[in-house]
Formats: structure tokens, C-alpha cells, sequence
């Protein structure tokens, strides 16, 4: 495991710095939240997933949100594919950019442990990679714009914006050792049903400049948000080789058949 308390980031040349944090008015999520999900491929089990926000913690000085995914396959997608992915960011409470990330990726023979830190102050980040597979390491770091977020945290931001339909909101994507402009669009509202229930829903649609961050190049993404002040995750959908995995929201009774499995 790369651990980031282990390095930091320097800024390329001494400076004093005339960033300000941005303000975000958050109502949307915030410590305990906990949300389960089955993944299907098409309508085959491949697994389960959790996204949850265990705690606030300091972070240099400054209230930071700790939030948490996990994805495991399950069924018989395990047998000749196995996923163990844990990914964790950690969000400035007031402006929701992201100054750290973690990924912690098993997908077959793939696997990898990564840290990345985003110094916003001085506009610079630093990135640590170890290959397990091919038992490599690498370290890179360089500048970045202003007001950077990661892939996994910036699903967080959009579920404070206002999200009305034919909107694009757009923003700056870290991942790995390069700078990605994001674009989400805000599609459509409509009810759907999952496992948890039924829910009015703004369909969103994020797109990259950029391979690699989401979802494969050319591949979409669609992800459901309730309509209410909440905007949960109640189903994420990409494009796949072969059609499409799907995650969607499950009932509190549900939490602990899929814990167990």
C-alpha cells in the first residue's frame, strides 16, 4: 500500500501563494452517509459495491470529507474475472476539491496501488504508482490549473449542483499523471426503479477529453441522481466490450445479504 503521509508536494519554485479556497454550498451528503449496490452485467450478478462517506477528519488545518467506494464481483463473473477495487479521496469540506486520492485496484492480473496528492495552494500535484502485477514503481508529479478534483470525488460536487436538464457543467480531472477537462451533462428527469425502490431521477452523462478516467474512450456513462436535495446514486450505468454494467441502489434489508456474499 502506498501510504501519502510518506511524501508531499513541493511547489516547483518558492512562491506566496494568492490562492482562495472556493465556497460550494453542500446539502447533499455529508458523515454516515452508506449506500449499497448490486452490479449486473446485462442481467447476470458480477457483484456488489459501496459508496460511503465514513467520517470528517482535518486535513492541513482544514475540515476534510473522507469518502469511500468499494466493487467486488461476485456470482460467476468471480470465477474467471475477480474485482477487488477500493477507491478513497479525501474532499475540502469547503470548496469540495480534492486534495488526496487513493486507488487500490485488483481486476484480474491487473493490479495496482496508487496515491496522488493535490496541492491546491501551490497548483501542484505528486503521484505514487506500484504495478503489483509487474512489481514496478513509479513516481511523478508536475503542475496543475486551479480548482482540480479526482474522477471518484467529482461524482460528489456534481450532487450539489443545480442539475437542470440541457445544462453541461464542466471541470478539471486528475488521474494518474495528467489533467483531463470533464464534461457533464445534465440529460433528462425521469422516475426509474431499482432494487431500493422507485425514484424521480436527473439523469446525468459525464464525458471526457481524455481516455481513460470514467470509462473507456468512446464508451458512455449514465448516472441517475434523485431529484430532491440529496441527488443519491440510485443507478450508474457504462458501456462495456459487450453491453453493459449496471450498479443500482438496494434497501437497507438488502445491506446484509450482500455483505455477506
Amino acid at each position: 500500500m502506498v501510504c501519502p503521509s510518506t511524501f508531499s508536494v513541493q511547489a516547483s519554485t518558492p512562491q506566496i501563494s494568492t490562492f482562495t479556497w472556493r465556497t460550494v454550498t453542500n446539502t447533499a451528503f455529508g458523515p454516515g452517509e452508506d449506500f449499497h449496490y448490486v452490479v449486473k452485467w446485462g442481467v447476470v450478478l458480477a457483484g456488489y459495491s459501496n459508496l460511503s462517506v465514513p467520517e470528517l477528519i482535518k486535513s492541513n488545518d482544514r475540515p476534510t470529507y473522507h469518502i469511500s467506494s468499494t466493487a467486488r464481483s461476485g456470482g460467476v463473473v468471480s470465477a474467471f474475472y475477480k474485482v477487488e477495487d477500493h477507491n478513497e479521496v479525501w474532499l475540502d469540506q469547503q470548496s469540495l476539491l480534492t486534495v488526496r486520492y487513493e486507488k487500490h485496484i485488483r481486476e484480474g492480473k491487473f493490479e495496482i496501488e496508487q496515491t496522488s496528492l493535490l496541492d491546491q495552494t501551490n497548483r501542484r500535484w505528486k503521484t505514487r504508482s506500484f504495478r503489483v502485477d509487474k512489481n514496478t514503481y513509479e513516481e511523478k508529479e508536475g503542475d496543475m490549473p486551479p480548482n482540480v478534483m479526482d474522477a471518484f470525488g467529482s461524482l460528489y460536487y456534481v450532487r450539489t449542483l443545480p442539475l437542470l436538464p440541457g445544462q453541461t457543467y464542466t471541470m478539471d480531472i486528475h488521474d494518474g499523471d495528467k489533467v483531463y477537462p470533464l464534461a457533464v451533462d445534465v440529460v433528462k428527469r425521469e422516475k426509474i426503479k431499482v432494487p431500493a425502490g422507485k425514484f424521480d431521477c436527473i439523469q446525468v452523462e459525464p464525458h471526457l477529453r481524455g481516455p481513460g478516467i470514467f470509462v473507456s474512450k468512446g464508451k458512455k456513462l449514465q448516472v441517475w441522481l434523485t431529484a430532491d436535495s440529496r441527488r443519491i446514486p440510485v443507478r450508474m450505468r457504462c458501456e462495456v466490450f459487450i453491453g453493459h454494467v449496471s450498479a443500482e441502489l438496494l434497501p437497507e434489508e438488502g445491506r446484509a445479504s450482500a455483505a455477506s456474499e
